[in-house]
């Protein structure tokens, strides 16, 4: 053996024979201490009651198969879906575009005369707007308007476009 070794063995015999002799005057005026506890630390055997149950007890029902309990039917819920387009009415989707600064809010709806007064409406969130028509204003394909941004984001995020929307007039 090495001399290290030697010093390590002496070392954890010296600590155990001063250790245990203080754990067990230190734990001896502890009441909940087990009389049947070694010096070395072995526990006690364990001394267990039995609680014996009455005899007239019933395990009881599970819940989902208890026919007591009131089960509340679900509510029922009214979605509100918007009227169907009129005879002056048509829906389809809007995007935007800068209009000439001369002009004061405008918009530019294939299929109707220039300089009508139409209300477009966001299907999504109920937001509206009334705009001038004007052709001279090319729109994308299958776009029904295309509104001036500055008017666009009256109903809507520019990022959203195109929209849905109804058109009146």
């Amino acid at each position: 053996m090495d001399v290290h070794e030697r010093r390590r063995i002496a070392l954890a015999t010296v600590f155990t024979v001063v250790a245990l002799p203080a754990i067990w005057l230190f734990d001896r005026d502890d009441p909940t201490a087990s009389p049947g506890v070694a010096a070395a630390g072995v526990p006690a055997p364990a001394v267990s009651t039995v609680e014996e149950l009455p005899v007239d007890t019933e395990p009881e029902v599970p819940v989902f198969l208890d026919n007591t309990v009131v089960v509340v039917a679900p509510a029922v819920i009214d979605v509100a879906l918007p009227d169907a387009p009129g005879d002056d009415e048509k829906e389809g989707t809007a995007s935007f575009k800068r209009f000439d600064q001369t002009t004061d809010r405008m918009c530019a709806a294939p299929g109707l005369p220039s300089n009508t007064l139409i209300t477009v409406t966001n299907i999504d969130n109920g937001l509206s707007i009334t705009c001038r028509t004007t052709n001279g204003v090319s729109v994308p394909y299958g776009v029904a308007v295309t509104i001036d941004t500055d008017l666009f984001v009256k109903i809507a995020d520019l990022v959203d476009a195109p929209v849905p929307v109804r058109i009146s007039w």
